[in-house]
């Protein structure tokens, strides 16, 4: 029986290691230059009964933005919604290995909550007034109430006490979906949005939004 030979073994991790390193290099240079083009929400057009609702976006990188989605209801209520990697976004692990995690394969993921009534829903918003991104977009009420149905559902349905973190503000539960570099928080309030009539152009990856 044959032995391996250490030189060989040697040899083929080290270009193992250059081929991955080579791909993070690349990856992080397309991203570097993708990432400050924003993504374009188009609303719709005249809606019957326009609501406003908010994309509130926070900087979690000078790349990146983490958005939340906020809903009005009919009682003059505003409920914010965010999804994220639990461990990162609900446990406060923002070490480098806990972001590439996130991002280089599926992790476990959380759904965000928190409601505020017009006072409160004021002071949400200068959280972001000065380093965040802060969009409104008119859209159908029926929409915005439908779609706040479906996540108050999910949020709901979760098997587990909603877990409360003070520095994001959001009682968090686990969601169904995992979390990944093709499924952030961003590509969740685009396909919220999408649910509300509009339309999105570009990469939404790096959470960069404008408003047509």
């Amino acid at each position: 029986m044959s032995t391996p030979n250490p030189l060989k073994t040697r040899a083929v991790w080290r270009r193992v290691l250059i081929a991955g390193l080579l791909l993070v290099g690349g990856l992080f240079l397309g991203f570097r230059l993708l990432a400050p083009i924003p993504a374009r929400i188009i609303p719709p057009v005249s809606p019957e009964d326009p609501v406003k609702v908010w994309v509130l976006g926070s900087p979690v990188t000078p790349l990146f933005y983490h958005n939340s989605l906020i809903l009005p209801d009919d009682s003059g209520q505003w409920w914010e919604y965010s999804f994220g990697d639990r461990e990162v976004f609900a446990n406060n692990q923002g070490r480098f290995i806990n972001l590439a995690q996130a991002v280089l394969y599926p992790t476990p993921a959380v759904l965000g909550r928190q409601t505020f009534n017009a006072e409160q829903w004021q002071r949400r918003q200068q959280r972001n007034a000065e380093r965040g991104q802060q969009l409104t977009i008119e859209v159908e009420r029926t929409r915005v109430q439908a779609l706040l149905e479906q996540l108050n559902q999910r949020h709901k349905s979760a098997d587990a006490p909603p877990q409360y973190n003070r520095y994001v503000d959001l009682y968090f539960v686990p969601d169904t979906e995992s979390y990944t570099g093709w499924n952030t928080c961003n590509h969740l309030v685009a396909r919220w949005l999408r649910q509300l009539d509009c339309q999105i152009r570009g990469l939404v990856f790096s959470g960069h939004f404008r408003v047509d």
